[in-house]
């Protein structure tokens, strides 16, 4: 059917309208045409998704007639082609039609006067060439490309997808793929989409129910068994127990026909083909269990090859910087000094106020005086520690990510690390690195470096899978120092007790000014007491200096994404100077902090930044936000799921990260969240002042609660096999 676009019924406005939209729109037949009931028709009610909206172009619509009781006779569209008058006029009506973003009147003129009658041609195929064109930058080319394909080739791929919850810019990335086969990817074998970032086995598992796939297949079962270890490993499973594995796929594919026999002979044939690895009655993807293994073989590595240096007499030297520092080390921290200069590979593990920060001074200062032309790393999984670190040290320091040459694509993925030239590396906070970026860091180290481990082991393990800290201690193959006696008397001093106190489960903490408890049952009395709290804290410290931690990013009214919208509207209110942008069910607004919720180049998955500028150009919008250490980030339309507002923060996101003030809220509604480890991470942020706003029992539980499901690895038994 060709037609022309007469006006749009739903939604309201074209300004409501995105790749995923569905519409209804009335028509102008351009020929003479009939509906299903003969009646010759001079105009026609369409329906579907992505439907074309441009007065300047005609549409080859295909499709068919349906009668709806409430609506009556509509034409629902399966696909649809702009009809391109092949003239100057016709080609820059259509370039500049607003099917194309980015593309307007006078960009449109001037790629006609670059590339003539071949500019269809040159944005199909080498869309690179419009660079040429003054006015068009990298991101405005990607924007004009993307909007190209979801209105030409993966147009078609975009409405199909689109009410199987499959972003328009993620079905233009698998049209980027597999091309011109896309639609017959996913109509045909649906399970290979499982293969694409942000898709994953439900979308796909969704897409073939509705096409009337076999619910037995064994293509079905054997991708719900692959989903099944990459959904363990969301939550920090590296691998599972064979008779749990198979009950929780079971439970995934939820298929009364489907039996635990016919799981187990299709997960015996996956392992029989390489794509599961079966070890000492644990299961794992062979991606996970290659990274297991070459971590436990570069850490054995490390531990048998090290440069041996000589530092006459370390008692002496070790005075001599209690001298310096004017302070007394205990036994146990003059061990842990001397560990880590004699070790190739060592561990230092205490809670605050244990004195870590004075060992990790001694530690260089005696290697640069013994070692003047030796290389040192200083490195941190977090931005907000490496500063901390390069403060208390007086020694450079940076991200692991950053030491490493990390660089992160669209997906999280990374490239391998570059070599670590440095002679001595010391990385803290290190209970935060999950096995991947571990494996990364143990890579990179040269042959004959030493490695001194810090960080805290009560804590909670990393937000990546695995548990390298806790795995490597219980090895019992590496050289470990625990800190337990607390020294700090300073400010804070509180924080450091109590947090010796819940390691060992006593529920009597002692409170003061620096240790605050703030009774309050109900939810909404918390938010509100948490709201005020919040504003006279950061008012005394600064915003940087304060931070908000609660168990849950939903669910409750104190969760992260109820309270970060309060917070945004109290501490930077609307004002006609600052711009906005809204994406999905977010708003950002300029000035706002802001969290990174994922790896991408060199900003991390948790890093907070502020929104300095919002520029709109016609139909772009681009983010500016300062991530500090001089990482000023561009964010267009299509990359804002990367952000999130960042006032309040889960206590996962917080680990890594201290501030004067920090402000938690525990309630008995967050229940199964309520751990020690849980606990613990939260109080030991605070440097100053600790306040826990909710129910004392709440925090009661956190604390006794150490039942806490054990992560499914087996570093400590490689590493002891090993040995």
């Amino acid at each position: 059917m060709l037609c022309e676009f007469d006006r749009l019924i739903y939604p309201q406005s074209i300004t409501a309208v995105d790749a995923s939209s569905y519409m209804i729109a009335l028509y102008h037949p351009c020929e003479k045409i009939k509906d299903s009931t003969g009646n010759t028709v001079t105009q026609v009610k369409a329906v579907g998704y992505c439907l074309p909206t441009s007065s300047n172009l005609r549409y080859d619509m295909l499709g068919h007639w349906s009668k709806n009781p409430k609506f009556g006779v509509q034409f629902e569209v399966e696909s649809y082609n702009e009809v391109v008058i092949p003239t100057k006029e016709g080609i820059i009506a259509y370039l500049s039609s607003g099917q194309i973003k980015g593309i307007g009147p006078k960009i449109a003129e001037k790629i006609y006067a670059v590339f003539g009658q071949q500019s269809l041609e040159v944005l199909d195929k080498e869309p690179e060439r419009l660079l040429a064109i003054p006015g068009i930058s990298e991101i405005k080319l990607k924007k004009i490309y993307d909007s190209y394909l979801v209105n030409r080739g993966a147009r078609d791929v975009v409405a199909f997808l689109s009410p199987h919850g499959i972003t328009p810019n993620r079905a233009v990335r698998l049209y980027k793929e597999y091309g011109e086969k896309t639609m017959d990817i996913v109509k045909n074998h649906p399970y290979q989409l499982c293969d694409m970032a942000g898709i994953g086995f439900k979308t796909a598992d969704h897409i073939a129910m509705s096409m009337g796939f076999d619910q037995l297949s064994t293509e079905r079962v054997d991708e719900g068994l692959l989903y099944t270890l990459a959904d363990a490993e969301a939550k920090g499973h590296l691998c599972m127990e064979k008779h749990e594995f198979v009950k929780a796929c079971l439970k995934i594919l939820d298929t009364p026909a489907l039996t635990s026999e016919m799981v187990a002979n299709r997960a015996a044939r996956l392992v029989f083909s390489g794509q599961l690895v079966s070890y000492q009655g644990n299961v794992y993807r062979a991606k996970t269990v290659h990274v297991e293994e070459q971590l436990a073989s570069a850490i054995h590595q490390q531990m048998k090859h090290r440069k041996m240096h000589s530092y006459g007499d370390l008692d002496a030297a070790i005075d001599a910087e209690e001298q310096k520092l004017k302070m007394k080390f205990a036994p146990e921290q003059r061990e842990a000094v001397k560990m880590a200069l004699t070790q190739g590979l060592s561990i230092i593990t205490g809670g605050p106020g244990t004195g870590k920060t004075l060992i990790q001074r001694a530690i260089l200062d005696i290697y640069q005086k013994n070692n003047p032309k030796s290389e040192i790393c200083c490195c941190a999984p977090t931005g907000r520690a490496a500063r901390r670190m390069e403060q208390a040290t007086g020694v450079p320091a940076s991200t692991v990510h950053k030491a490493l040459g990390l660089m992160a694509d669209e997906d999280g993925d990374y490239d391998g690390p570059e070599a670590l030239t440095a002679d001595l590396i010391v990385v803290d906070e290190i209970s935060m690195l999950d096995v991947y970026l571990a494996g990364y860091l143990f890579d990179a180290v040269k042959y004959g470096a030493q490695m001194v481990l810090i960080g805290d082991a009560d804590q909670l393990p990393s937000v990546g899978p695995g548990a390298v800290l806790s795995e490597m201690i219980a090895s019992g193959c590496i050289p470990v120092v625990r800190l337990d006696k607390v020294f700090r008397q300073n400010a804070g001093s509180r924080i450091a007790t109590n947090a010796k106190l819940i390691r060992h489960g006593n529920v009597g903490l002692e409170y003061g000014d620096d240790f605050q408890f703030i009774n309050s049952p109900r939810l909404s009395d918390s938010a509100k007491l948490i709201v005020d709290l919040y504003l006279r804290e950061t008012e005394k410290y600064g915003v940087d200096n304060v931070a908000l931690l609660t168990p849950y990013r939903q669910k409750t009214e104190t969760g992260v994404n109820a309270l970060n919208e309060h917070l945004r509207e109290k501490v930077n209110p609307p004002d006609a100077q600052k711009p906005e942008v809204v994406f999905g069910n977010r708003k950002f607004r300029c000035g706002d902090k802001v969290m990174q919720i994922k790896n991408h180049d060199d900003v991390n998955n948790g890093d907070i930044g502020y929104i300095r500028k919002i520029i709109r150009i016609g139909d772009d919008t681009t983010v500016h936000v300062d991530f500090g250490d001089g990482r000023m980030k561009e964010y267009d339309s299509s990359g804002l799921d990367m952000l999130d507002l960042g006032y309040a923060s889960t206590i996962h996101k917080s680990q890594g990260s201290e501030y004067q003030s920090v402000i938690i809220n525990l309630q008995c509604a967050h229940s199964i969240m309520l751990t020690r480890p849980l606990i613990y991470t939260a109080i030991t942020r605070g440097k100053e002042r600790v306040t826990i706003v909710g129910e004392k029992r709440a925090l009661c539980i956190s604390i006794k609660r150490t039942d806490t499901e054990k992560r499914g690895t087996c570093l400590a038994k490689r590493l002891q096999g090993l040995a």
